[in-house]
């Protein structure tokens, strides 16, 4: 034997049965960042292309700049490519038609369509100033193809241009609805148009650099160079974000909320590996005696207990890397086959190196940290305890314990989990860390479900819309729609903007005006905070508003309308329209205050599995005039990314706790061991096999019990602070005891004490006494 460490591999066989509970420890740490990292990775790669193919892959905009500033930006050596768009009634209002529909004009260059947006999705670009590219909406809603020719038909006359092919720089605006058609053309083409109609725009510079990190630095070159307003420059959120460059607060908050998973993912594994270590070194006291006998220093100790540590990594790195990379593939494959939607295109058996390098790095990272204390611990351990005969006691008191406070082996038991404090300290804080994140995220996932429309019980598949919100919409129509084979739901809303009022709170002197059909009043009790709903129904004094931060308006306050006082008297989270100074009211009481009846909107919910023809005969009674939305495709997709969410976050949940409980059986399995000699001796005077297993009971809801009371009386409070800084204040919804939670909470806690305490008892009650004497 050269050095002291040349025992590692042979305590390692000796000691496998020992080991074996560490090694898991580490596997299980491994897996976890593997799995997060890879799976991140593959989502990361998902979105950035996904993205790239609906934003472009441009890294800045620049407005208000002259063709001679873009030209000298097209120089730089680390730009990319430049183009240039110009864009004219991308909000329908002006009477530009191809046909019956309303037509938004783009004046731009291939570079911009080909290189910086992947605009083109059939045939081909436009190449000279007769030739313009539609939107794929047009083949749809014209009827048109490659080829054909069209008449653009504005106020200054009409003209003729052959489609060239389809696409869009901007794939969701024009996706499920046919009452608008983008049309490029090149810039000559737009500016000829423009002069023609004596309309004046304003070009935009798009930029791509070579990468996003360059994109970031330049920046602020060309805002100092050119003396450009931050009005005047923006980004591409998507591409720079996904790159870790974003100057937008929002992304740098989802930056901050990866930092900290990851610190609570290492701060798990490190708790889980650092307590197997401490239980492994506390059986081993005689061992490291024996070692500071025959001449070892403490910093060999030291040395000898992390490298012991880092052996342990040889098996469990690798296998917690395969482990990791197979559960990554499960994950993906659920969300591309499983939820599909954006996730249709996730790749599967794809390897991450992110992953693999992570999961490696975090392991032998976490390995380390975790060796800390069981080293230092080993290190004290003084040469007297390898010959007193007391090298295995776990602890000494300086005073008796107090029986009287119940039955000895309860009293036992819980003296075992307080004796050694740092033990207790370490399954205290890694029990309450699984329950203050699950009160915490449980916040979380109502806030994304709120901020997801689409999964309102009342949100439409269809909608059909006024331009300008107008009320061109009868309420006959809402029979006739729902009169087709497949509707199942038809209601309508009317929308008023900036009606002149009066009211009990100062500073408001008007209102947005906003009328419910029955069908959407019925729904909007799953969103009712205050009042009641029934009083609003009918042609009736008594309406309603949205409670939030962005509406000064507050149930109690009186409203004059048109001479007619109104009354505030219940008040829901969020509505159809935008909340400001919203209220809203029956459609005979909007009848009555503005003497209109028809609706500005029509939401029509389908059956899965309406035909197209249905569809079509929808569109059909919608007219020209009338703007139709079919958003089934955006729905499946909120509702797939609503789902993802919730996956990804219980199964996050899911794992911390089962760190949490292996963590907990893995310290009480550790405890019995190494107290062998003492329920020996507890046995040899008379203490039976029940009593020795309400003991190891009794130690084990001790940790149950203080992890309870540290993580509810910090993770309740928490819960209340995430709701009110993020529902209430933007949805009004109030916060209510987490009654439900807290019940998990201590069901989950029973539980975890009741599996951690199975194995250990029934291997001590199968223990005969004097083989519990002898255990080394």
């Amino acid at each position: 034997m050269r050095s002291y460490l040349s025992l590692i591999p042979i305590s390692a066989k000796v000691k496998k049965r020992q080991s074996r509970m560490t090694i898991l420890c580490i596997i299980i740490s491994v897996l976890l960042v593997t799995t997060i990292f890879s799976t991140a990775d593959m989502f990361i790669r998902t979105k950035s292309s996904d993205l790239q193919q609906k934003h472009g892959n441009w890294h800045i905009r620049l407005e208000n700049i002259s063709q001679r500033i873009g030209q000298e930006i097209s120089e730089r050596s680390d730009t990319v490519g430049v183009g240039w768009e110009e864009v004219f009634n991308s909000d329908a209002d002006q009477p530009y038609y191809i046909g019956e529909k309303k037509a938004a004009l783009y004046g731009t260059d291939n570079i911009y369509l080909s290189r910086l947006s992947n605009a083109l999705e059939e045939g081909s670009l436009p190449q000279n100033d007769r030739e313009i590219m539609l939107s794929s909406n047009a083949k749809t809603a014209l009827d048109v193809s490659p080829g054909d020719k069209i008449t653009l038909q504005t106020p200054a006359g009409d003209t003729v241009f052959i489609v060239s092919g389809f696409g869009s720089d901007n794939k969701d605006d024009y996706r499920g609805q046919t009452y608008l058609v983008a049309v490029y053309m090149t810039r000559d083409a737009f500016a000829a148009l423009m002069e023609e109609n004596k309309i004046e725009t304003n070009p935009v510079c798009y930029v791509q650099f070579q990468d996003a990190s360059k994109a970031s630095d330049a920046v602020k070159e060309l805002k100092q160079q050119y003396h450009l307003s931050a009005e005047s420059i923006s980004e591409n959120t998507a591409v720079m974000g996904l790159a870790g460059q974003s100057s937008s607060d929002s992304v740098k908050n989802i930056y901050g909320l990866a930092i900290i998973l990851f610190i609570l993912v290492l701060m798990a594994g490190i708790l889980m590996i650092s307590g197997s270590m401490n239980s492994n070194v506390a059986q081993r006291i005689r061992f490291f005696g024996m070692l500071r006998c025959i001449g070892a220093s403490r910093k060999q100790i030291i040395r000898y207990v992390r490298l012991e540590a880092l052996n342990w990594c040889k098996t469990a790195v690798p296998v917690g890397l395969f482990a990791g990379i197979m559960i990554s593939w499960g994950i993906c494959g659920m969300l591309r086959y499983g939820i599909g939607g954006e996730f249709s295109s996730m790749p599967v058996f794809t390897f991450s190196p992110i992953g693999v390098f992570s999961g490696s790095a975090v392991g032998v990272i976490t390995v380390l940290l975790a060796a800390q204390s069981p080293a230092r611990r080993a290190s004290r351990v003084s040469p007297v305890s390898a010959v007193s005969g007391n090298a295995n006691d776990i602890s000494f008191t300086g005073h008796t314990v107090n029986l009287d406070l119940g039955k000895v082996e309860k009293v036992l038991g819980i003296h075992h989990a307080f004796a050694p404090r740092k033990n207790w300290i370490l399954m205290t804080f890694s029990f309450s860390l699984s329950i203050i994140l699950f009160f915490s995220f449980s916040v979380g996932l109502d806030f994304a479900q709120a901020l997801i429309p689409s999964l309102r019980s009342w949100q439409p598949d269809i909608t059909l819309t006024g331009y300008a919100n107008e009320q061109i919409l009868s309420p006959a129509l809402e029979n006739s729609i729902l009169s087709i084979p497949g509707v199942e739901h038809v209601f309508g809303s009317a929308y008023m903007e900036k009606v002149s009022a009066e009211s009990s709170r100062q500073g408001i002197d008007y209102v947005n005006l906003i009328s419910y059909s029955k069908y959407l009043l019925d729904s909007a009790q799953e969103c009712l905070i205050q009042g009641d709903l029934s009083e609003i129904r009918g042609n009736s004094d008594q309406v309603m508003t949205v409670l939030n931060k962005d509406n000064p308006l507050k149930v109690g306050d009186i409203i004059e309308i048109a001479g007619q006082k109104l009354e505030i008297t219940c008040a829901v989270s969020d509505g159809v329209y935008p909340s400001e100074h919203s209220v809203i009211c029956s459609q005979e009481t909007f009848a009555r205050l503005t003497g209109k009846g028809n609706y500005s909107m029509m939401g029509v919910q389908l059956q899965k599995n309406i035909a197209d023809e249905s569809v079509k005969k929808i569109e059909n009674l919608a007219g020209s005039d009338v703007i139709f939305e079919d958003m089934r495709e955006r729905n499946k997709q909120d509702h797939a990314t609503y789902t993802a969410s919730v996956f990804i976050v219980y199964s996050f949940l899911a794992i911390l706790a089962m760190i949490t409980l292996f963590h907990m059986i893995n310290s009480i399995s550790m405890s019995v061991t190494a107290r062998t000699k003492q329920y020996g001796a507890m046995r040899a005077v008379g203490m039976d096999r029940k009593q020795l297993t309400r003991m190891i009971a009794a130690e084990a809801f001790t940790y149950t019990v203080s992890g309870l009371i540290v993580g509810c009386s910090t993770g309740i409070p928490l819960n209340w602070f995430l709701h009110t800084r993020l529902l209430t204040r933007y949805f009004g919804t109030p916060w209510t005891f987490p009654v439900t939670l807290l019940g998990i909470a201590v069901v989950f806690g029973i539980a975890s004490a009741i599996a951690a305490v199975y194995v250990p008892a029934k291997r001590v009650r199968s223990m005969k006494i004097t083989e519990a004497i002898n255990e080394l």
